[in-house]
């Protein structure tokens, strides 16, 4: 493996190691939906504000969501909406092969 195929891969682990929590998938999908603030993503996941601060920091760092200050609010924006549709092919193809492995 070359060192350019090793910080490939290396990225692509942390991109799904932060998509590898529930709550995690269901803030990109609110933020597919349109920009949020922390206060926001919490009341709706009935969560901590400290929790999903954590949470979008670990989306930013995997650079799936940005921030953008205005004022004292900061908002959160999913930049990478391509891995929601990436999950949905999977999720589909799984499903149909759980469920042809049933009918066998």
């Amino acid at each position: 493996m070359t060192e350019e195929e090793k910080k490939r891969c290396e990225l692509r682990a942390e991109m799904f190691k932060a998509l590898s929590h529930p709550l995690r998938i269901y803030m990109l999908e609110k933020l597919k939906e349109r920009p949020r603030c922390v206060c926001e993503l919490a009341q709706e996941l009935g969560v901590d504000k400290s929790i999903v601060s954590k949470y979008l920091s670990q989306l930013k760092e995997a650079g799936l969501v940005e921030d953008r200050r205005r004022g004292v609010l900061v908002e959160y924006s999913l930049v990478a909406p391509c891995v929601l549709e990436m999950a949905a092919c999977a999720e589909t193809t799984v499903l149909l092969n759980r469920k042809r492995r049933l009918e066998l």
